[in-house]
C-alpha cells in the first residue's frame, strides 16, 4: 500500500483584456509492477512537470495563440534486466528521464465558416540519471518514443446559409520528424524512424440536434508505422540486445458516425 500527495498548482495573470501569462506545476505518482532480481518491490514512478506560457487573443477574439515551454522529469521507470538469461523476465530501474521543449498553438476564423487549428511542438528527450548496475542505457542517451518535431493542422469549412446550411468539409495533416528509436548503429548514431506524414479529411452535416460525419484516414494510403521501446531482450539464449518493435498503422480507411444531442 502506498500513499503520496501529488500537488497540482496553477497561476494565471491577465496583463490586459487580450493577454494572459500562466504557470503550472504538478507531480505524478504511479504504482508499477515488475519482478526485481533482488525480490523487492519496485518503487512507484514519480515525476514533476513545470510549464509556463502566454495566451493572447487577436482581432476581437477571432484568433487566439498560446506559446508555452515545459520540462518533465520522470523517475523509477523499469526496463528489462540485461543480465536476464533465457526465460527470465527480471526488470531493473532506469533512473531518470527528462523531456523538455516548446509548443505553439494557433486557432481562429479565416472567413465566415472557415476555421483553422494548427500546432507545432519541439521536444528534447534525454536520459539524465542511470541507476546503479544499468549498462543498457547511458546518461545523455535519447529517450525512445519521442518525435523531436511534431506539427499538425486542421481546416474546416461550414456553409452558413441556404438549404445546405450546416454542411461542411474538413481536412488536415500530422507530421512527425526526428523519431528516435533508442537503438544505435555501428557509428553510435541513433537510428531514427522515417519522417511521418498523414493526411485525413471528412464531410459532415449538422443541425441543432444531429451531426453526421464521414471521415477518410490516411488518404494518401502511405505505409506508416510507429515504434515502441520493448523492455525485454532478444538474441536467445544470451538475451544481450535490447529489442525495438515497429507497428504498422492502418492503410486508407473510412468511418461513418452519427451523433445526437439530447
Amino acid at each position: 500500500k502506498a500513499k503520496h500527495f501529488t500537488p497540482r498548482i496553477g497561476l494565471s495573470v491577465s496583463l490586459d483584456k487580450n493577454t494572459a501569462i500562466y504557470a503550472v506545476y504538478d507531480e505524478a505518482f504511479t504504482p508499477q509492477s515488475g519482478l526485481l532480481r533482488s525480490g523487492g518491490t519496485p518503487d512507484p514512478i514519480t515525476g514533476t512537470n513545470h510549464e509556463i506560457g502566454i495566451k493572447k487573443d487577436w482581432f476581437e477574439g477571432k484568433w487566439n495563440t498560446t506559446l508555452s515551454a515545459y520540462r518533465i522529469l520522470k523517475q523509477n521507470e523499469l526496463t528489462g534486466d540485461p543480465k536476464n538469461k533465457a526465460g527470465e523476465t527480471f526488470s531493473i530501474v532506469v533512473g531518470e528521464k527528462r523531456a523538455q521543449g516548446i509548443e505553439f498553438d494557433l486557432r481562429g476564423e479565416i472567413t465566415a465558416g472557415l476555421r483553422l487549428i494548427a500546432n507545432y511542438a519541439y521536444t528534447d528527450g534525454k536520459v539524465t540519471k542511470v541507476a546503479e548496475g544499468v549498462t543498457s542505457i547511458v546518461v545523455g542517451e535519447i529517450v525512445p518514443g519521442f518525435a523531436k518535431h511534431t506539427s499538425n493542422a486542421w481546416l474546416t469549412y461550414t456553409l452558413q446559409n441556404g438549404l445546405l446550411k450546416g454542411t461542411g468539409i474538413s481536412g488536415g495533416f500530422t507530421y512527425l520528424a526526428g523519431r528516435a528509436t533508442g537503438t544505435y548503429d555501428g557509428s553510435n548514431a541513433n537510428k531514427n524512424l522515417p519522417n511521418y506524414f498523414k493526411l485525413d479529411g471528412g464531410l459532415f452535416w449538422e443541425n441543432k440536434a444531429i451531426k453526421v460525419t464521414a471521415n477518410a484516414f490516411n488518404i494518401l494510403d502511405k505505409y506508416l508505422f510507429s515504434g515502441a521501446y520493448y523492455t525485454d531482450y532478444w538474441n536467445a539464449p544470451d538475451y544481450t540486445q535490447a529489442a525495438y518493435s515497429w507497428q504498422a498503422e492502418a492503410p486508407r480507411n473510412y468511418r461513418l458516425s452519427i451523433g445526437y444531442k439530447f
